[in-house]
């Protein structure tokens, strides 16, 4: 009789563990889903493999963000903008074989069917709005993947405002916007309010419609992607603004840099340094000007060098974004002063790689 009930026992207990096997709903969305509907005012941690899902209208964090590699943080779309303030800091410590992915609340393909539709809506650029860091200092996103973001008039996905200063490093932005907004030019890593300091390098950019956008001071080394199969950036380059006041290297020979300025100064002994094959582009009527003379724009004759107008698409691509609907004219951008201020007036560069400028320049 003993042998019967524990035959029993056992039985019961087989086929409760086999229907747990089978049971297709996998883990408990409860246990895996967290919704954040208040602001971030204490140290806080966002734990690994969970998904977070913004549901707070001018969501701010105002202390430390601890967020653990594997994690996923999506906005949806009446709940679009992460912004920092006060001490508010983001450590997102990825890693490559789990990045921190911050995406569109209809991104399955990250995190899961968090909207329960199955699969009726599919994510698009601009989905969401951005991460702001509004002049905060020491934040670090590493091994991160920024997708479909950049809603509204500020276009951009991870803005660096304000003179903030923070680390991007193995970093994926694909599937944003970024674009042209009131004539500034805007990537989808919007930096040209960065501190800088600022480290941008070892990341990839495709399939955004800016993908990147600096302050002129900014080092930029040779170690960023831009290309890669089926990349539809219409806007492909790196665009610049403002001046230079330290002594600054872009080493980038992938895509053009663009100095989108009406006019762009390099101080009075500061240098710029240019890696072999960079190629600058220079927006309509644009300038450089170079105010301690043509030393210190150093490399300004290395192998593949140029200085050309942003239309040109035979040197880096179409970076205006056109296709064939511009070409390149001369006096498309005025030339390279170079001023030696403290000593003696120059004039406009006459080098063989600068290309479209106004060859009159040197007498207006």
């Amino acid at each position: 009789m003993k042998n019967y009930i524990v035959l029993i026992i056992i039985g019961v207990i087989a086929i409760g563990l086999l229907f747990t096997s089978c049971d297709p709903s996998g883990p408990d969305p409860s246990e895996t889903v967290v919704e954040i509907t208040s602001d971030i005012t204490s140290p806080t941690t966002w734990t690994a493999d969970k998904v977070y899902i913004i549901k707070k209208v001018d969501f701010y964090v105002e202390n430390v963000l601890t967020i653990e590699a594997g994690a996923v943080v999506k906005f949806p779309q009446n709940y679009q903008f992460l912004t920092l303030s006060g001490s508010g800091k983001i450590l997102a410590q990825g890693t490559s074989e789990k990045p921190i992915v911050f995406t569109s609340y209809f991104d399955d393909s990250n995190g899961g069917d968090s909207n329960e539709d199955g699969g009726t809506t599919i994510p698009a650029a601009g989905d969401w709005g951005n991460i702001d860091l509004n002049g905060t200092n020491g934040s670090e996103f590493h091994y991160c993947k920024f997708f479909y973001g950049g809603f509204g008039t500020e276009l951009s996905t991870l803005n660096l405002s304000a003179g903030s200063l923070a680390t991007i490093n193995h970093c994926t932005f694909a599937y944003n916007r970024g674009g042209i907004s009131n004539n500034f030019y805007v990537g989808a890593l919007n930096a040209d309010g960065a501190n800088t300091e600022t480290t941008i390098s070892n990341n990839t950019f495709y399939n955004n419609i800016l993908p990147l956008s600096i302050k002129a001071e900014i080092n930029i080394d040779n170690s960023n992607i831009f290309t890669r199969a089926e990349n539809t950036t219409q806007y492909n380059g790196i665009f610049v603004s403002g001046a230079i006041y330290n002594s600054t290297s872009w080493l980038e020979d992938e895509v053009a840099f663009v100095l989108t300025s009406s006019t762009t100064q390099i101080s009075i002994g500061k240098n710029l340094t240019l890696g072999e094959n960079v190629v600058i582009k220079f927006v309509q009527d644009a300038e450089l000007t170079v105010l301690s003379g043509e030393p210190f724009l150093i490399n300004h004759d290395g192998t593949g060098v140029y200085f050309t107008s942003f239309k040109d698409d035979d040197h880096k691509g179409d970076t205006n974004g056109d296709g064939l609907a511009s070409s390149p004219n001369i006096a498309d951008w005025k030339g390279v002063f170079l001023d030696e201020y403290s000593e003696k007036f120059v004039g406009y560069a006459e080098w063989d790689n600068i290309l479209y400028n106004d060859p009159n320049a040197v007498v207006k």
